[in-house]
């Protein structure tokens, strides 16, 4: 599944990224890390930050995607509008297998309770998720 190439993913044409995550490279790293775990962050903006994972299990490594949301990027404004697309995503998140948990500071930390087979497809799923909330 080794690919760092450009292509487009998804799909949709405003999806075309260079995101395409090289498991093969990020397994190795878990492998020789000394808590058998590896990150790579994908994407960064003031309202959310999406990485992939992988852990060092036998006889393979798994994969997990995380998604952390931020509940308000004005300094202290509610923005009520937004946080109703922010729920509407927590819940599509939650019905797909995410674990949801609060982190200090108003966000909210989503990961994938289970294995993802292609981290690949999964960031594709939740980028156009994002997508389509305007988070």
């Amino acid at each position: 599944m080794q690919n760092t190439t450009k292509s487009k993913l998804c799909g949709e044409p405003n999806l075309i990224t260079d995101k395409r995550i090289d498991t093969t490279a990020l397994a190795q790293e878990a492998n020789a890390s000394t808590s058998k775990e590896a990150y790579q962050l994908l994407e960064k903006t003031l309202a959310y930050r999406i990485g992939v994972g992988a852990r060092a299990n036998s006889p393979s490594s798994s994969f997990f995607v995380e998604i952390v949301i931020n509940l308000s990027i004005e300094n202290g404004a509610v923005d009520l509008s937004r946080l109703e697309r922010i729920l509407a995503c927590l819940k599509a998140l939650k019905s797909s297998g995410y674990s949801l948990t609060y982190d200090a500071g108003g966000w909210i930390s989503c990961e994938t309770s289970n294995a993802v087979e292609d981290p690949n497809e999964e960031y594709c799923k939740i980028k156009t998720l994002i997508n389509a909330a305007s988070i």
